[in-house]
C-alpha cells in the first residue's frame, strides 16, 4: 500500500483507518532499502509498521515491493518526518520509534536537514503511548551524544540501556544494512533506548 502526504485528509486518519486494525504501531524513520522494516514486520505480525523515508526513490521502491509481496502489516511512504510528526500523527498513538544511523549533515548549510533539531524530540514524545519506546543507533559518536542530550531534555522520556535485541522467531538478529556492514568492519556502534513513563 502506497501513501503520500497528499492522500491524508484533515484531520489526519487514525492508525486503525490506515491499517484496518487496532494493532500497536511502530515507526521506522529513514528506512533506506527497507530490509529492517520488512524483516521486523514479517516477524511481528501482531504489530503494524509504518516506514517514513525522505528519499522519494527509496520510499516508492519499497512501497511497490510491499504492494506486490507484502507483508500486509507494513506501509512505506515518502515524507519529511519533522513535518509529519507535528501535523499528521495523533498524540499517544505510537508504540515505538526506530532511528538507525540518521545522517548527521555536518556542513553548516545542510544542518537544517537534521532530524534532531528544534522541538522534534518533544513532538516524538507527544505521539508516544505511555510505555512507548524510542530506539536509536548511530556510528557517529559526536552526533549520537548530541541526540541523546536532546532526548534528556524531555522530562517524560527516560533513557535505558539498550543494544540491538530485535530478532527473528528463530533467534537470528534483525539488523539494518549499515549495522551489518559496520559490525563486519568492526566499527563502533552507539545504542540508546528511551521510554515514555508518563
Amino acid at each position: 500500500m502506497r501513501l503520500s502526504l497528499a492522500d491524508f485528509p484533515t484531520p489526519p486518519p487514525t492508525w486503525a483507518e490506515i491499517f484496518g486494525n487496532t494493532n500497536p504501531v511502530e515507526v521506522e524513520v529513514g528506512f533506506g532499502k527497507g530490509a529492517f522494516l520488512l524483516a521486523l514486520a514479517r516477524n511481528r505480525p501482531e504489530h503494524n509498521f509504518f516506514g517514513v523515508e525522505f528519499s522519494k526513490r527509496r520510499a516508492f521502491r519499497l512501497a511497490r515491493l510491499i504492494e506486490r509481496d507484502g507483508p500486509s502489516n507494513a506501509i512505506a511512504i515518502h515524507a519529511d518526518m519533522t513535518c509529519l510528526v507535528r501535523t499528521m500523527i495523533w498524540p499517544a498513538s505510537v508504540t515505538a520509534y526506530h532511528f538507525y544511523f540518521p545522517d548527521p549533515w555536518w556542513k553548516t548549510r545542510h544542518q537544517r536537514r537534521r532530524l534532531f533539531r528544534d522541538d522534534f524530540v518533544n513532538a516524538l514524545a507527544r505521539t508516544l503511548v505511555t510505555g512507548g519506546m524510542i530506539f536509536l543507533a548511530s556510528d557517529v559518536a559526536e552526533y549520537f551524544a548530541e541526540t541523546v542530550r536532546q532526548f534528556s531534555t524531555v522530562p517524560e522520556l527516560i533513557q535505558f540501556p539498550w543494544e540491538r535485541d530485535h530478532s527473528t522467531r528463530k533467534g537470528k538478529p534483525i539488523l539494518t544494512d549499515f549495522e551489518r556492514k559496520y559490525r563486519t568492519e568492526g566499527q563502533p556502534i552507539f545504542y540508546a533506548g528511551f521510554r515514555k513513563d508518563v
